[in-house]
């Protein structure tokens, strides 16, 4: 994982806990949303473009496999930020 910007990384999982209707205290960085989570596809596609909202970034739809739990949905989002 890069260097994690804390500010960041918590309001990230924000948007993920909002979005995929978790709570935030039982959302671990390490959960898998699908797998573990009971997230479906439709409520990642949610959480892409909540982020991309938040950060006016632009992030490219073939990065949405990729965004598997917290860790990985912040990195993603940090290399579409520059971060």
């Amino acid at each position: 994982m890069t260097t994690v910007a804390p500010q960041h990384l918590s309001r990230i999982r924000e948007i993920i806990a909002e979005n995929i209707d978790v709570d935030l205290d039982g959302l671990s960085d390490t959960a898998l949303f699908i797998d573990e989570l009971g997230a479906d596809s439709l409520k990642l596609i949610d959480v892409l473009s909540a982020l991309e909202m938040e950060y006016s970034i632009v992030i490219d739809m073939n990065e949405l496999p990729k965004m598997t739990n917290v860790e990985a949905t912040y990195q993603v989002t940090a290399a579409a930020a520059g971060w």
